[in-house]
């Protein structure tokens, strides 16, 4: 079954978390964090909590993000079951910091045009 490959964007609710664990083929640098965003139209938003674990080098690229920040990550949900519940995290295999200025300056350029 092929993956469905997502694009999201959120703010950081808490800092980020690094460890190192050992997987299979050694030892794996693990980024784990939580975004928050709303979807939906005005009135009808939708709140949502997505928790993300970044693997390997690319967890190295979210050390410097803080609480708050705008973060753009790019990967795939997967379920795992474990003790009788389903988990839902976001694997991520693209992830940024997202200069919420810039964001804004072309969200008005947009509405301008």
């Amino acid at each position: 079954m092929e993956k469905e490959m997502l694009n999201i964007n959120g703010n950081l609710i808490n800092d980020v978390e690094i460890k190192t664990i050992q997987g299979k083929d050694g030892e794996v640098t693990v980024a784990n964090f939580t975004l928050f965003r709303k979807m939906g139209k005005d009135g009808e938003k939708k709140k949502e909590y997505i928790n993300c674990n970044v693997y390997g080098e690319k967890a190295e690229i979210t050390k410097d993000f803080e609480k708050g920040d705008f973060i753009h990550v790019y990967g795939y949900y997967k379920e795992v079951q474990k003790e009788g519940k389903t988990y839902r995290n976001f694997i991520v295999k693209h992830v940024n910091k997202i200069d919420k200025e810039v964001e804004d300056e072309k969200e008005q350029e947009n509405k301008e045009e």
